[in-house]
């Protein structure tokens, strides 16, 4: 996997090594794409965890600790994305709940898969229980490598913006440790809510940085379609069939579904696509807080389920400058902090102290 110009990772061969065997034509998952589930056990919940520390670290409602939880119980190994101490993005492993932690929190950049791929393969061999946790198009890319369905398979796939590249994030990185060594990041850090989640920057002095997504830098690049993988913009996978097990996403709409629920806490909405996967439910149900509801209520107005994003208008000329320009030139030309900006942001932080924020979005969704 060589990194690109723009700092997407895409696959190099080795044509001397070739002998046409035409198999890496057949595991492509855009050349060969699965069949999804049908969706006949259309089985959809709402979920929040039972331990509040955990609810607490998640980004949404930890239904994934849970089933990673009971997969690890049974002697199992369970895969997600988490960072390096490089704050690299990467796919890794966990064969303890302690390393479960790492994987909590979202992870706005594309993960490096490294050798993943190989390593399920020989703990199923072995007979080992395996979850994998994922993008839809990287489920895909590892069933279609697997060849076979197995039993002591669990896939979980996270419904999906986009994903930004993980070069620009490299910089962007670096450029924030210049101000100081950082002890972690948190691309949605819940301390002054859910419904107000904000990206959190800990230094090791004790200081922090934190903004949402009107004002923190990385966000407003990646949800602005800035620094995407162009092929998120017509992504091949976006659909309420899965061939996963589990799919999980936000529920920042809580109050509308389900009033039982905290609202501010987080929660996971979960599409079941499979009856092994319903039987895994079933076993962890004690230690979750759930509701079942209609499928068409689960999916109702998630776009991002069915519609791609669009790429910026000046991504070219982004990339362009991004191969010449350090990232506080970069950000200064594309994502200067003007007025607006400052006012949007003291406006939103008013407003969640106050209370107001989610008075406003109630308004908003119902409209």
């Amino acid at each position: 996997m060589v990194q690109d110009k723009e700092g997407f990772l895409y696959p190099k061969a080795d044509a001397s090594l070739c002998n046409n065997c035409g198999l890496c034509e057949k595991v492509c998952p855009i050349m060969n794409k699965e069949v999804p589930k049908s969706l006949d056990l259309k089985k959809t919940y709402l979920i929040q965890h039972r331990k509040e520390d955990v609810l607490a670290e998640s980004t949404s409602g930890g239904a994934f600790t849970a089933i990673a939880e009971y997969v690890i119980s049974q002697g199992g190994v369970v895969f997600g994305a988490t960072f390096d101490s490089q704050f690299k993005v990467i796919h890794t492993s966990a064969q303890t709940s302690a390393e479960l932690a790492r994987f909590r929190n979202s992870k706005y950049v594309q993960s490096d898969l490294g050798d993943t791929f190989r390593q399920v393969r020989s703990l199923l061999a072995e007979g080992r229980r395996v979850c994998y946790s994922g993008t839809p198009c990287q489920i895909q890319g590892l069933r279609k490598y697997l060849m076979k369905d197995y039993e002591n398979l669990i896939l979980v796939d996270v419904v999906c913006r986009a994903v930004p590249s993980p070069g620009v994030w490299q910089k962007y990185i670096a450029w924030e440790k210049a101000k100081g060594a950082i002890s972690y990041v948190r691309f949605r850090d819940k301390a002054l809510g859910y419904q107000y989640s904000t990206m959190k920057i800990q230094r090791c002095n004790g200081s922090f940085s934190r903004g949402g997504i009107e004002s923190q830098p990385w966000l407003r690049m990646f949800f602005s379609g800035m620094i995407i993988r162009p092929s998120c913009a017509s992504c091949k996978f976006r659909s309420p069939e899965r061939i996963s097990d589990f799919t999980i996403w936000d529920c920042f709409n809580i109050y509308r579904l389900d009033r039982r629920f905290p609202e501010d806490v987080g929660t996971t909405r979960m599409l079941v696509h499979t009856e092994k996967g319903l039987e895994l439910l079933m076993k962890i149900r004690q230690e979750l807080h759930i509701r079942e509801i209609p499928f068409d209520v689960t999916v109702d107005g998630v776009r991002e389920m069915r519609e791609s994003p669009v790429l910026h208008e000046n991504r070219a000329a982004f990339f362009h400058d991004n191969e010449k320009m350090e990232m506080g030139e970069l950000l200064d030309k594309y994502f200067p902090v003007t007025w607006k900006v400052k006012l949007k942001r003291s406006v939103r932080f008013a407003m969640n102290r106050c209370g107001i924020d989610k008075t406003v979005k109630h308004l908003l969704r119902k409209g």
